[in-house]
């Protein structure tokens, strides 16, 4: 199942790794951007893909948990082991 569709932050935006290298021109250097998966793992490819191509984006950073999503929004963050 799409890790997006079975569950995000109210906020997310939806961006797969693999679309991640098109859009990253787009990307605002006045927001901050955090990176989220339901593991961490991918949210890291990303932030270390995005420290490479945009050194000059700051305000960028990943959750190197597990994340959980419930149907009512809720959700719980698990710190790896």
């Amino acid at each position: 199942m799409d890790e997006y569709a079975a569950g995000h932050f109210k906020t997310a935006v939806n961006i797969p790794t693999d679309e991640l290298e098109k859009q990253i021109k787009t990307l605002s250097d006045t927001k901050p951007i955090v990176f989220v998966c339901n593991t961490g793992a991918k949210s890291g490819e990303a932030y270390y893909m995005l420290q490479d191509m945009r050194p000059d984006l700051k305000k960028v950073q990943y959750l190197d948990a597990e994340c959980k999503y419930k149907k009512d929004g809720s959700f719980t963050i698990t710190k790896p082991k």
